[in-house]
This record gives structure tokens, C-alpha cells and sequence, in this order.
């Protein structure tokens, strides 16, 4: 392989189409990517940086453009991607390279199931290979060319352990019967940062909205859709158009002219004389919604007492089953999930498709046991020291 692609940053058609003949029929590459997203709607993909038996890559995402070749090369029945905390590399892949790797395995998801808990790259690559990491590079400017000599080294290690961490991190779950178990979690990798967030839901994302009734929430609805659709096409984080706060205070106080608009906390003279129109009509539209079409106002478990006790003893029974199997507890149940599953039953939401703790491996491993709690089949009790599940599971 030329130069380029080995010891610097690779810019050129030639170099990727180097690259892409060495990574054919591998059946494991690293992959990682890095990124920045604190000045726009999406992250910008700025590297990624490949590893194989015997060879490196680094891609100027940038200079390359197109990489839909690259797409074709991981995609379909390729060799085995490994990442490292992929949730957020998945999507930005797909944006840019047209799909997904086609088989993906994640080394965090993987050490979690190993009781690892949600450990970092370099404190993995430690534990599991002995090998020490020096540096972080993760939060310098990677938009800058060009690149320093300690960028693009911290970018090589990071790519450089994943498929020997793969080696390991997976005979490891195949002896402990946990293999599929990884897989099937590593295949969900990224799936609700996919979708673009839908503006008429951006309302239940703002910081303080629970403190809003259902005619307000209606109002924070419109006024939140419209600042969702204003950051996509201005490239921004929406934060930068308006703060939560400020959306809060429009919802409470629906100005309906200008002169309401200067009154509300946290308004500045420049987005009122930019946005006062549009953010005037997103408030009507919220007074003029029907009350049959008012948002639900959160249902949040910690709001009734008995619900609120509910959620806390499945939550003491996840954690046990998560200690007994040495499984990361958020991997195993999130509280959100916990909740999830108490409006599922409770037939808050719609049946069908069932909470995340009823599929798959976790079904088995403790969503049935949380059935049998909430339906009074069996009961949590304290005996010989720790806590167990009495009666006789389904």
C-alpha cells in the first residue's frame, strides 16, 4: 500500500480504492470514526479510521466525498465491523457511506455482558489486552487540516485494538453462552438515532415541558416543532436558535404580538426582529388546537405513590438478577425501560410493539420475572440474606 494511506491522511480516489482492495475479504476490520457536533443540526463525520490484520487506514471524510464504495465494501455479507460505543457512529456510517456495515460488533455492548460495565476504549484495551493507550485526542478540533501527528496517532489506536479486543471479548461470551445474546443487542446498535427527530415530537425532548398543562404543552408543541424545522435548515443546534428555557416561557406566556414577545424571559432583541413572526404563528396555532388534540401531559412514575413503589421494586429485582448473571444493569433495564413496561401494562401505550424488556434475551432473563411481579403471580421477599422471588415462575 502507498504512503498515503499507511502513514498519512488518505485524500485521494486512488488511495480509497488501495484501501478498499486490502480490507475485500477480510473477515474483521476496526472501525472508528471521529466527529464534531457542537456547531451544527448533525454531527459532521470529519475521519474514519480502519484497521486490519496487517494494515491502517485513515480517511479524510472531507477531501474523499463520496465513500459510497466504502459502503459496499462493509455492507451486505462482509467481514465483521468492530466498534467501540457505536450508537452514534452507526447513523453518521449510514449518512455518509449509504448503509450500514452488515455485521457489526460492538466491544462496549460485548464487555458489558462480561460485567465490564460501560467501560471506555482505552480502560478496556487495558484490561483485556494489557496494553496501555497514552493521550486524548477526542476533543481537538478534527474540522482543522491539517491534522497534527497527535491527531491522527490517537485516531490509528483507536481503530488499532478493536479486532483483538473482538477476538477475545468473544470467545469469551461463546463460553459463557452470551454470543447470540451480543449480537442480538449489537444488531439494534444506533436504531433510534437513525430517524431524523420528527418536528411535532420535539416538544417532549425540551427541558422543563413536564412542568407544562396540556394547553400549554399544545403550545410548546407548535412553538418546538418550529424550532426543530428552523435548526435542520439553518444547520444549527437548536439550541442556537432558541434555549429550552426561552421555549418554556413562550409556552406559558403565548405572546400574541410583539410587545408579548419582548416580556418573555430570556428573548433577545435580534430573534425577536428574526423569528417574531414565525414564533407569533406558532403560538396561535397552539391556543387555536382542540382540546381533543392537546398533548397527554407526561405520565411519569414517580407521580403516584404506588406506582412510584412499583417501579422501585422491579428496579431492586433488575439489579439482582444484573448482579447473579454480572451483566451491566442499564444494559440489562434502564429505569426509562422499567417505565416503559409500567405503561405498557398499565395500557398507556399501544400494545404492540412490546417493551424492550420483553424481547429477545431479556425476556427470559428478567422481563418475565417483572410480569410476574406486576400481575401478583410472584413476590419479592428478603430470605437468608438477599432477595428472592417466591411462588413458582411462569
Amino acid at each position: 500500500m502507498g504512503d498515503e494511506a499507511m502513514d498519512g491522511l488518505l485524500t485521494t480516489r486512488t488511495g480509497l480504492d488501495t484501501v478498499l482492495g486490502r480490507i475485500n475479504g477480510q473477515a474483521v476490520i476496526g472501525l472508528d470514526t471521529e466527529f464534531v457536533s457542537e456547531r451544527t443540526y448533525r454531527p459532521v463525520l470529519c475521519l474514519i479510521s480502519l484497521a486490519w490484520p496487517g494494515g491502517q487506514a485513515l480517511l479524510d471524510v472531507p477531501a474523499l466525498g463520496d465513500l459510497s464504495l466504502l459502503g459496499h465494501a462493509l455492507g451486505g455479507d462482509g467481514g465483521t465491523v468492530v466498534l467501540h460505543a457505536g450508537s452514534q457512529d452507526l447513523p453518521l456510517l449510514e449518512r455518509h457511506l449509504g448503509c450500514r456495515p452488515g455485521r457489526v460488533f460492538d466491544t462496549q455492548v460485548a464487555a458489558a455482558f462480561l460485567g465490564h460495565g460501560q467501560i471506555g476504549y482505552q480502560r478496556l484495551v487495558g484490561e483485556v489486552l494489557g496494553i496501555r493507550l497514552q493521550g486524548d485526542a477526542s476533543f481537538t478540533d478534527w474540522t482543522r487540516r491539517p491534522l497534527t501527528r497527535e491527531q491522527m496517532d490517537y485516531a490509528r489506536e483507536d481503530a488499532a485494538h478493536l479486532a483483538p479486543l473482538y477476538e477475545v471479548l468473544s470467545a469469551e461470551l461463546a463460553q459463557r453462552g452470551r454470543l447470540e445474546w451480543c449480537w442480538e443487542e449489537c444488531r439494534r446498535l444506533g436504531d433510534r438515532e437513525t430517524a431524523e427527530p420528527v418536528p411535532e415530537e420535539a416538544w417532549i425532548r425540551v427541558d422543563g415541558a413536564r412542568r407544562l398543562g396540556p394547553r400549554l404543552l399544545a403550545v410548546l408543541r407548535e412553538l418546538a416543532a418550529w424550532r426543530e424545522r428552523e435548526a435542520r435548515q439553518s444547520d444549527v443546534p437548536v439550541g442556537f436558535v432558541l434555549r429550552d428555557s426561552t421555549l418554556v416561557a413562550l409556552a406559558r406566556q403565548a405572546p400574541q404580538d410583539r410587545n408579548g414577545l419582548e416580556r418573555v424571559r430570556g428573548m433577545a432583541a435580534g430573534q425577536i426582529r428574526r423569528y417574531g413572526d414565525q414564533l407569533l404563528a406558532a403560538a396561535s396555532r397552539g391556543l387555536a388546537c382542540p382540546r381533543e388534540a392537546w398533548p397527554r401531559p407526561f405520565e411519569s412514575p414517580g407521580e403516584d405513590p404506588a406506582v412510584r413503589l412499583a417501579t422501585d421494586m422491579l428496579v431492586s429485582w433488575v439489579r439482582k438478577r444484573s448482579a447473579d448473571e454480572a451483566i451491566t444493569g442499564p444494559l440489562l433495564a434502564t429505569r426509562e425501560d422499567i417505565a416503559e413496561l409500567m405503561r405498557w401494562h398499565r395500557g398507556l401505550v399501544p400494545r404492540d410493539p412490546q417493551p424492550r424488556v420483553l424481547a429477545g434475551w431479556r425476556r427470559s432473563l428478567v422481563g418475565e420475572d417483572l410480569l410476574d411481579l406486576l400481575e401478583g403471580k410472584r413476590a419479592l421477599v428478603f430470605q437468608r440474606g438477599e432477595l428472592r422471588l417466591s411462588g413458582r415462575p411462569r
